[in-house]
């Protein structure tokens, strides 16, 4: 029996993160409890503050980051732990940088079945696609930006943007203030909630991700965008660098973090963005091409199943040396 501690009030993101692992784990065979000190291991899908799990239990700590710097009140909480898991390349060696516990593991994030491959065909407008237009990090004003300045007045081409709740992008065309970026004809925005099937028709209905982040963890919305087969043009650095190279690495340099995240993350390009937005659209078959194949790559290599399957080794190990 495993006990599995997903993040509270987090349905999106990496709270789904931990629900689709718990779901794979159970498709495997174990039992998943969630309220129940009788498990030889806990794993908790959570930032440090939020660790739980008895000191009879063989504590795991699973937690990404997207800056350079740790915060000085989680180092003891995660020593506190018998290991770390974390997401990405980067986040392994920002914790190992900290020394934040002598056991630090690699797991990274799956992709489900319902991501399922399309393969696109642009017709008479092309669709630029962008999520998390209300989080700034993740650059939708930079999309809006690069997209008005490229396309403005052109009908042949459209920007859709899917944000949990008011999206903070502004539709500024040739710098003139407009207000919400919903209000210009090329630009649609949605704020509402929406369910997986209706998200994934959403990818399955654009022909390039665009997703200027300064920092993940590891990137889940342009990882799905991948396994969709659709070409994304994505930061590649940070947690995006596991894979952003599987389709259209976007060039970065260091840059000073913001608010929680410490230290170091990254700035986008914005000339490489809007060169590589042009240059998706010109060689779209070739990028296409590239991108599908990549998308088989990870539902063969990295489906939840094939995560659960690593986890469930690393946990099996773990159980021994504990008891």
């Amino acid at each position: 029996m495993v006990y599995l501690t997903p993040p509270v009030g987090d349905g999106v993101g990496y709270g789904q993160v931990a629900i689709n692992l718990i779901r794979a784990i159970q498709g495997l065979g174990p039992k998943v409890s969630f309220n129940t000190a009788e498990p030889k291991v806990h794993v908790s899908f959570s930032q440090p503050t939020m660790y739980l799990g008895t000191t009879k239990q063989y504590r795991i700590g699973y937690t990404p980051w997207e800056s350079s710097e740790v915060n000085p009140m989680w180092v003891p909480m995660m020593q506190a732990m018998d290991e770390i898991w974390t997401t990405s390349d980067y986040c392994v060696e920002v914790f190992e940088n900290y020394k934040v516990n002598d056991k630090i593991v690699k797991v990274p994030h799956g992709i489900s079945s319902t991501w399922e491959i399309n393969e696109r065909y642009p017709g008479n407008k092309f669709v630029f696609f962008h999520v998390g237009g209300e989080t700034g990090r993740k650059g939708g004003q930079r999309v809006v930006d690069a997209f008005l300045e490229l396309f403005d007045g052109d009908e042949e081409y459209h920007l859709l943007m899917k944000s949990n709740g008011p999206t903070i992008a502004r539709a500024r065309p040739g710098g003139v203030w407009m207000g919400n970026a919903n209000e210009h004809p090329q630009i649609t925005v949605i704020e509402q909630y929406l369910s997986d099937d209706d998200l994934v028709l959403l990818y399955h209905n654009s022909h390039c991700m665009v997703y200027p982040t300064n920092g993940e963890g590891w990137g889940m919305i342009p990882w799905q965008a991948i396994a969709t087969g659709m070409p994304t043009i994505c930061t590649n650095a940070t947690g995006c660098a596991d894979f952003a190279e599987m389709s259209v690495p976007l060039d970065s340099s260091p840059a000073p973090g913001n608010g929680i995240h410490l230290g170091d993350w990254v700035e986008p390009s914005y000339q490489d963005m809007k060169d590589k937005m042009k240059w998706v659209v010109n060689n779209y078959a070739e990028i296409r091409e590239k991108t599908m194949h990549s998308a088989r790559i990870i539902h063969d290599t990295q489906s939840w199943t094939n995560i659960a399957q690593q986890v469930l080794e690393i946990i099996g190990d773990k159980v021994d040396e504990k008891i």
